[in-house]
């Protein structure tokens, strides 16, 4: 979810998207004419985003961008990413240093909790052991290989290994939030987060408030020691649907919003301005691999031919905010592999489907069902271009004998939905760093527990599974371009999920401020809000 990166991938995703113009909801390339904005301080910025099930917590949330993008602003990373997507070698927090290929050592800077506490070593041992242990938490699949983590002292840390991993300082800059340890333990794992216990953090701002599915509101932590806090109170209000928070935009009572996924809606609003940049999700089809009919490779190759990936691009994204799906890794996480022919080798190896009627039915005679059958397909109701693919799926499965029942359900069940009634599932996968081990580690390793899943196929390969813990070993680009290369053209010709596209991450923000480093690395994971000043 990088390490030395290659110039090419920091320029490709510093390359903005712009699209048609106009004053109203107009687009900008925030990498060439954003200004850099007015140092004066303001009262309150107000943030639009979706509600999200759960606490404030992220030990436990795994709803992002929404749940991140308030986070980031009171608990930050130990290591931190740069809006290029990557690694800086010195953070708010702390600096790194890499020993040995299995030994890192983190030097904390004088910082402070929003109550006062200084930060201490212990505070991150503590906090980087929840991630691993903490029976509420979803991340120890990434954490496997950290064999110990130590302090050496107040203000320095050590983590050993069990293995080199290519992409370790990478995982901390996605999931090593840091919260006060006395708090954690007064609370308790299961509390922590709720309204009446919101997570102290180092952060810029501090938690006043949370109300579920309506707001929370933040104030500047006055012991922060770094760039100043333009707004000395953010508000974000929590809508259910995207239309709703495009309108609270239309009227004035937010100034921005941020990682929607409908661009229209967000289009030609006054007073607005719509930045974008390259996105690193990726939203597809899920197969349960481990129920009938989809245990069956035929069935799935049978739906990959079927569905018209193109047409579904073209009816959700006439102004071409996505680009088609070349395997289950965006190819903008392709950079560490080396230069583009070398990428594109990668992509013109791999098996392709795209729309054939023909050939979707020979699969399906291969297949246990030659002359289909019915089933469900699961869409969260709340993210509108989700609801559309699964119409349009239904619509195009229907032409091979592929009877398809849609069952939109609200996104407070999303975590209940996997491994008791999920057959089919459209669905998206963020990655939480630029290099493709980012994706895969979601979609092919296997899931921690029946409460946490994060491979909604169950898709399990030994040899998938050896290759990616070579590939995870591997500080060299040629071998690990070979590796990754080669998973992807397994996994390619099983399907167990159907990659469709990956969108342009968006924002649209009043005209009343500027947003220069906006970027899907520093909009969720980095204190984003220090970028947002008044326009001069």
């Amino acid at each position: 979810m990088r390490k030395c990166m290659l110039v090419g991938a920091a320029l490709a995703l510093m390359l903005l998207v712009a699209a048609c113009g106009g004053t109203a909801g107009k687009s900008v390339s925030t990498a060439s004419t954003e200004a850099a904005g007015s140092s004066k301080p303001y009262p309150e910025l107000r943030w639009g985003e979706l509600a999200f099930p759960g606490r404030l917590n992220y030990y436990d949330n795994i709803q992002p961008p929404s749940d991140l993008t308030p986070q980031s602003l009171v608990t930050l990373t130990l290591v931190e990413f740069a809006p290029d997507g990557l690694i800086k070698k010195s953070g708010y927090l702390a600096t790194n240093e890499q020993v040995n290929p299995t030994t890192y050592v983190y030097h904390l800077k004088p910082r402070k909790f929003s109550d006062g506490t200084p930060l201490t070593s212990a505070d991150v041992v503590f906090s980087m052991r929840q991630h691993l242990y903490g029976k509420e938490s979803p991340w120890g699949i990434f954490w496997k290989d950290m064999a110990s983590v130590t302090a050496q002292g107040k203000s320095t840390v050590v983590v050993k290994l069990k293995r080199p991993e290519a992409v370790w300082q990478d995982m901390l800059a996605f999931n090593s939030q840091i919260v006060e340890k006395a708090q954690s333990e007064r609370v308790g794992e299961k509390a922590l987060g709720t309204p009446g216990h919101l997570l102290i953090g180092a952060g810029p701002w501090k938690y006043d408030s949370f109300t579920p599915n309506v707001s929370i509101t933040l104030s500047r932590n006055p012991y922060w020691a770094g760039p100043a806090q333009p707004a000395q109170k953010i508000t974000f209000s929590l809508f259910k649907e995207e239309s709703a928070e495009a309108l609270a935009l239309r009227s004035g009572a937010i100034d921005g919003a941020s990682n929607y996924v409908t661009p229209k809606v967000f289009q030609n609003i006054p007073g607005t301005k719509q930045l974008a940049t390259p996105g690193t999700g990726e939203t597809y089809i899920a197969m349960n691999t481990t129920q009938a009919p989809f245990n069956d490779v035929h069935v799935r190759r049978a739906i990959a031919y079927a569905i018209d990936v193109k047409g579904i691009i073209k009816a959700l994204f006439p102004e071409g905010q996505a680009v088609e799906a070349t395997s289950i890794v965006p190819r903008s996480l392709f950079g560490d592999l080396g230069s583009e022919q070398q990428q594109n080798e990668i992509v013109d190896s791999l098996p392709t489907y795209g729309l054939n009627l023909s050939a979707a039915r020979k699969e399906l005679q291969k297949s246990a069902y030659p002359h289909g059958f019915s089933t469900t397909i699961e869409v969260n109701q709340t993210i509108y271009d989700q609801t559309l693919i699964a119409q349009i799926a239904a619509s195009d499965l229907a032409k091979i004998g592929i009877h398809v029942k849609i069952d939109d359900f609200p996104a407070s069940e999303e975590a209940d939905i996997f491994g008791k009634r999920i057959t089919l599932l459209v669905t998206e996968v963020i990655p939480g760093y630029l290099d493709p081990e980012g994706t895969m580690q979601f979609l092919l390793l296997p899931n921690p527990s029946p409460e946490v899943v994060i491979n909604a196929s169950y898709y399990s390969n030994a040899t998938v599974l050896r290759l990616m813990k070579e590939t995870a070993e591997s500080g060299n680009v040629i071998t690990r371009r070979k590796l990754i290369g080669e998973i992807l053209r397994i996994v390619g010709s099983e399907e167990p999920d159907l990659p469709i596209y990956s969108r342009t991450t968006l924002a649209t923000v009043s005209d009343k401020y500027v947003y220069p480093n906006f970027s899907y690395w520093t909009s969720i994971l980095t204190p984003w809000a220090l970028s947002v000043k008044l326009a001069k």
